[in-house]
């Protein structure tokens, strides 16, 4: 069995509940305002001297604080707030402009200067900083597809020109690094850190060698304008994406290394490997991570201790256990009404209900008795059939040479008779004794141009046939020989007779 190198551990932070779907509370007491969009500017303290700037979570300015108090920080890519009287300016983690103090306070420390705001959102180079180069979700070159939002970078030539800690040059273009693990991840909508791949949504800290930097990480087609796609292996927004087997099957890699799968074939401690998407762990639970709740959900981590931000693994949806690798996987509730998720390690319950877990029921199934979720039923109540079309009537047979053609069925054709055909030949009188008689010869075809009558049947010792009358142009037929001879037939109406 041959699986891709890394396998995927479910977070011990993963608990079922309706809670588990919700928000967290975002209220403070903190005298500045917070802003947690990319590119906005917090709030000013404007109650009271002393009051600190505002902090922006990603891209935006830290607020200015009126009178003694400090500027805000901005964490990623933004400059510090500036301070009006004997405050410090805020400072700027990473690419901004540390902010100005007006009198008697320090200016604001600048951690990496006024260059790009890595990683940032963009669609233009002026998206992204004095120095910045934006690259757009149309790209197909750098990443090799266009990462969703668009990604800002700066031009390069080692490692060193690219701000933040960890930030590493790559062909010739700086990407902001990261660090996997940090912060924590508590539960699985926990809010993503603005100081990490600037908080964003459709970015993942991933490792690359020994080091760890963001990188995109679209989730679905609709993170993709222009009618590109997000594709399923390199959550990338291209023109035509992998093909190969749906999430949810089981895999395992070829001789060479090739992978069946459109996205992953990823070790979830199975027997076989599993198609499965890439995503990132944490913040919004209702994003587009995974294509969307109903589609699947991010629930496993890569890394042995996962961060908020974090690369993850997608869960595949189910509605039934059926839907997942029975006897490896289960489908189990995540508080949702319209579906549940695969996860791994059904426990077998062979004593019976008392090995299942509240919400279990001990379960006969192919594979042996296991403890699942009550939610769902075993196999999908599939549709019936629908019932078969009636059968096509047949067509009659042909008609023979001087009869009749046959009947069709009900709705089948009736066959051709020979009446309106050329005439047929006169059967052949029997042999020996005395001989049968000869068959009478076949009309000759109506109005053929030079239709002729049938010969009369030959006796041999029985009467001779009659002689064929001949068509409205034909000539008559030759009475049968033997026995005595047959009539002559008549002629057509500009035909000879024939002979007796």
């Amino acid at each position: 069995m041959s699986i891709r190198g890394f396998s995927a551990t479910l977070l011990a932070t993963f608990a079922f509940s309706t809670a588990f779907l919700g928000c967290s509370d975002d209220a403070g007491d903190d005298p500045g305002g917070s802003s947690t969009g990319t590119g906005s500017v917090s709030g000013s303290a404007s109650s009271g001297a002393g009051g600190d700037g505002g902090s922006s979570a990603a891209g935006g300015d830290g607020g200015s604080s009126a009178a003694g108090g400090d500027g805000g920080s901005s964490a990623a890519g933004g400059d510090g707030g500036s301070s009006a009287a004997g405050g410090d300016g805020g400072s700027s983690a990473a690419g901004g402009d540390g902010g100005s103090s007006a009198a008697g306070g320090d200016g604001g420390s600048g951690a990496a200067g006024g260059g790009a705001r890595l990683a940032a959102r963009c669609e233009a180079d002026a998206d992204c900083g004095p120095s910045g180069v934006c690259i757009p979700e149309s790209d197909s070159e750098f990443f090799g597809g266009g990462p969703a939002g668009g990604y800002c970078t700066a031009a390069c030539s080692e490692d060193s020109d690219c701000t933040g800690e960890g930030s590493l040059c790559i062909g010739g273009a700086c990407l902001l690094g990261c660090t996997i693990g940090e912060p924590p991840l508590e539960t699985l909508a926990m809010e993503l850190d603005p100081g990490k791949c600037q908080g964003r949504e459709d970015l993942r800290c991933d490792a690359l060698d020994d080091a760890s930097i963001c990188l995109p990480s679209c989730g679905s087609n609709s993170q993709c304008t222009g009618g590109r796609v997000c594709d399923p292996r390199w959550n990338l927004c291209v023109d035509d994406p992998t093909t190969g087997l749906p999430d949810g099957s089981p895999c395992e890699l070829g001789r060479d290394g090739e992978d069946p799968c459109a996205s992953w074939c990823i070790d979830f401690g199975g027997e076989s490997g599993v198609c499965a998407g890439l995503c990132v762990l944490g913040g919004d639970i209702a994003n587009d991570d995974c294509g969307g709740l109903e589609s699947g959900l991010c629930l496993y981590g890569l890394a042995t201790d996962s961060g908020a931000g974090d690369v993850g693994v997608c869960a595949n949806a189910c509605t039934s256990h059926s839907d997942c690798l029975l006897p490896d996987a289960s489908c189990v509730s995540a508080g949702l009404e319209s579906n549940g998720y695969c996860l791994f390690g059904v426990t077998p319950c062979p004593r019976g209900q008392r090995q299942c877990a509240r919400g279990e029921v001990c379960t006969r199934t192919p594979q042996g008795s296991l403890c699942l979720d009550e939610t769902y039923p075993l196999d999908d109540a599939g549709a019936g059939g629908a019932g078969g079309g009636g059968g096509t009537g047949g067509d009659g047979g042909a008609g023979s040479a001087t009869g009749t053609g046959g009947a069709g069925s009900a709705t089948g054709t009736g066959g051709a008779g020979s009446a309106t055909g050329t005439g047929g030949a006169g059967g052949t009188g029997g042999e020996g004794g005395t001989g049968g008689a000869g068959g009478e010869g076949g009309e000759g075809g109506a109005g053929g141009a030079a239709g002729t009558g049938g010969a009369g049947g030959t006796g041999e010792g029985g009467a001779g046939g009659a002689a064929a009358v001949g068509g409205s142009d034909g000539a008559g037929g030759v009475g049968g020989a033997g026995g005595s001879a047959g009539a002559g037939g008549a002629g057509g109406s500009t035909g000879a007779g024939g002979a007796g």
